[in-house]
């Protein structure tokens, strides 16, 4: 019994990748919409990022950049791209124990418990994706 490879249209996978990244669908859900597995929606976004990786180093080579410059002006833009995120997930939790402080209720409580599971499937969405 063999399997049948399924191919997939750059637009399927593009869009598949778009709604994946947005949040507005999880991996299983758009693998099961597809009839394909999770794995294959994370493999499209790696894709798709390396593309994107490619393009960008090509467009700063076409400003006149040296390929060595061009890749060390891009890493830095990816660090500076993982700081902001860093920084985004801090001042939310921040803002999140502030608003705990002052409070005392039940539902407080509630909300930074699902911050923390939020956290949590960030964190292993992305280790999964690296």
């Amino acid at each position: 019994m063999s399997r049948v490879h399924k191919s997939y249209s750059e637009e399927v996978k593009r869009k598949a990748v778009d709604e994946f990244v947005s949040g507005v669908k999880t991996a299983a859900q758009l693998a099961a919409e597809h009839s394909t597995t999770p794995s294959h929606i994370y493999k499209w976004r790696v894709q798709y990022d390396e593309k994107a990786k490619g393009q960008r180093l090509d467009e700063l080579q076409s400003e006149g950049r040296s390929r060595a410059d061009a890749k060390l002006i891009q890493d830095l833009e990816a660090e500076l791209d993982e700081y902001k995120r860093q920084l985004a997930e801090k001042t939310v939790i921040e803002a999140l124990l502030k608003k705990r402080l002052q409070s005392k209720s039940f539902q407080q409580r509630s909300e930074l418990s699902g911050l923390i599971e939020t956290l949590e499937l960030a964190a292993q969405k992305r280790k999964r994706v690296k």
